[in-house]
């Protein structure tokens, strides 16, 4: 019995099955487990169907919106680099409730000697200086997204090539299926590989927080 059974899981793991049901446990299994273990299962009920329904445009819209603004480095700190407004300055006196405007008198030799600074700063020759403009840090990150959605792109034409030169004219009905085959394997081992890495994750977190948690009551 212990050997048919194996055999059994075997045969459903192997071959085609093995893929769909590692997708179907990367897409569903491992949300309902996380949702139910953390007890916060409502989401899967009333947001889990739109999801499904919109998750297709996220591979075009999601990746393209968050490759493009990568220079953008703001987020949480939005207004935090506008300038303070400088305090205004008032060029009278208060007595009471009435303003008090005042009157400062110079005498000649200040204004001489103001007037022969202005003079001279007027007529003398003002010196040029070349400054190189050193890049900011706004420049070097959006330097870095530019570069990086230019490898992006490029990785994908490479992709689409290298899918379309595998599937060629020239191979045969069952060669063209074994190459599909193999592709769409490939794709969903590595989801169901990346979702178990997040449910690892999850579950190291659940368990730290309940150990720690139990023991404070302790």
């Amino acid at each position: 019995a212990g050997s048919s059974t194996g055999q059994k899981i075997g045969e459903l793991l192997s071959g085609t099955n093995g893929v769909l049901m590692a997708a179907l446990i990367a897409t569903f299994g491992i949300y309902f487990i996380a949702s139910f273990l953390y007890r916060d299962p409502w989401h899967m009920f009333s947001s889990f169907p739109q999801y499904m329904l919109l998750a297709p445009s996220f591979t075009n819209v999601l990746n393209t919106y968050a490759f493009c603004n990568l220079h953008d480095v703001s987020w949480g700190t939005k207004g935090s680099d506008k300038a303070d407004v400088l305090p205004s300055v008032s060029s009278s006196k208060k007595e009471g409730a009435a303003a008090v405007v005042e009157d400062t008198e110079k005498i000649q030799e200040d204004i001489d000697a103001a007037f022969e600074e202005t003079v001279k700063r007027a007529v003398t020759k003002i010196e040029v200086k070349e400054e190189i403009e050193k890049p900011t840090m706004d420049d070097s990150n959006k330097t870095f997204r530019t570069r990086l959605v230019a490898c992006w792109m490029l990785s994908n034409a490479a992709l689409a090539v290298l899918i379309e030169q595998a599937n060629g004219l020239n191979t045969t009905e069952a060669d063209q299926k074994k190459i599909q085959n193999a592709y769409f394997s490939a794709i969903l081992w590595c989801t169901f590989g990346l979702s178990m890495v997040r449910f690892i994750g999850c579950l190291y977190y659940f368990i730290r927080r309940n150990m720690f948690r139990m023991c404070r009551r302790n």
